[in-house]
């Protein structure tokens, strides 16, 4: 939020128009102790009803569900992922919280570090913005709209009436933060290093460029790095190495304020309906990369026939979280060291009632 103003004014804009809806409640059938996938519904067959926004799996996983794609993670999914463990390596996946520096969003803050002295001990105090630094967006962060529009926003399976229950002052719990939180993360990482691909195959690339990666590219990074051809498995968490971190590593403290000031674009996934479709097929329960939004910032195309960003349809669709700023630069080069593409990761988010995102402190071990 730019500043209070600007809440309190959106606030009472989303009071007198709340957002669109509602809708004819259309879900999946299906039993989970049978067949988690019973009548699973293809990319094509999305949305199930023709009234959700573009490509929203409401209803996939039921009317009420909160936890969207998270469901794809099991206790089985969790024993398959942690036979991945080979080495006992640990490798966390977290920029400092002061990272990068400034925040790459002016309109977020950096990091306030406090220090409090008492009798006999100390205490500290961290004022953040959960949007600086490696996050986990939730699925309050970003809902569909409409140009931007607080009139047309809409949430993950309808479960939020308007903007006053998320910024308001007695906001609901639907979709916060703690649903992640109390469900627990543990998956197997698939790790795509397109910057490594792209390095051994000599072909140059700026990822302060709105360069756009495309699942064919992302196929090709498979071949190179001896990927078998089904090498998805449901409750996977993709993760892309775009090259964005390495690159931002090699900045000086001026270039790193230029970077932010005159707004460079930056490389990521290409928003279409291509994109969407890989994806959607290989039931991932997160996906998330080292750059700042996984998606390139080009981030608006033409998906089904909308305008519209991979934001809205992963969280506000899909109900897929998106981690974002990973560092990936300690983890690759053990990876392929071991020929490696695949590894066990946890995320343990903070337990924040109604909260919107969160540093994930991912710890990948392999």
């Amino acid at each position: 939020m730019k500043n209070a103003g600007a809440v309190l004014s959106l606030a009472v804009a989303a009071a007198a128009y709340p957002s669109m809806g509602p809708y004819e409640r259309v879900s999946r059938i299906f039993d989970r102790s049978v067949d988690l996938y019973a009548d699973w519904p293809s990319y094509d067959q999305l949305p199930l009803n023709s009234s959700y926004p573009t490509k929203a799996a409401w209803g996939v996983w039921g009317a009420d569900d909160q936890l969207g794609a998270l469901n794809h993670i099991t206790n089985d999914t969790i024993l398959a992922a942690s036979q991945t463990i080979q080495d006992g390596l640990a490798f966390p996946l977290n920029l400092r919280l002061d990272v990068p520096d400034p925040p790459s969003n002016a309109a977020r803050k950096p990091l306030s570090h406090l220090y409090m002295p008492q009798d006999g001990y100390t205490d500290d105090v961290l004022v953040m913005n959960t949007q600086i630094s490696t996050q986990f967006d939730g699925l309050r962060h970003y809902p569909y709209s409409t140009n931007n529009s607080v009139y047309t926003y809409q949430w993950y399976n309808d479960l939020i009436a308007d903007y006053e229950d998320v910024i308001g002052p007695k906001p609901t719990e639907a979709l916060g933060l703690q649903v992640s939180a109390e469900k627990g993360i543990a998956v197997r990482a698939v790790l795509f290093d397109f910057a490594g691909w792209m390095d051994a195959t000599n072909q140059t690339f700026d990822p302060f460029t709105d360069f756009q990666i495309n699942p064919g590219q992302l196929d090709e990074v498979a071949d190179w790095q001896n990927m078998p051809e089904d090498w998805s498995q449901p409750g996977d968490m993709l993760i892309i190495r775009t090259g964005w971190v390495r690159q931002y590593n090699t900045l000086n403290i001026t270039e790193r304020a230029l970077l932010r000031v005159q707004n460079w674009p930056y490389i990521g996934l290409e928003a279409s309906d291509r994109t969407l479709r890989w994806l959607w097929e290989k039931k991932l329960s997160l996906i998330g990369a080292d750059n700042p939004a996984v998606e390139s910032s080009s981030f608006i195309a033409e998906i089904d026939g909308a305008m519209r960003n991979l934001h809205q349809v992963f969280i506000g669709g899909w109900g897929m979280s998106i981690v974002e700023f990973l560092y990936l630069e300690e983890l690759v080069p053990a990876m392929h060291s071991r020929n490696r593409w695949n590894f066990f990761l946890t995320i343990q988010n903070l337990n924040v009632v109604s909260g919107i995102a969160s540093p994930p402190n991912a710890l990948a071990i392999l």
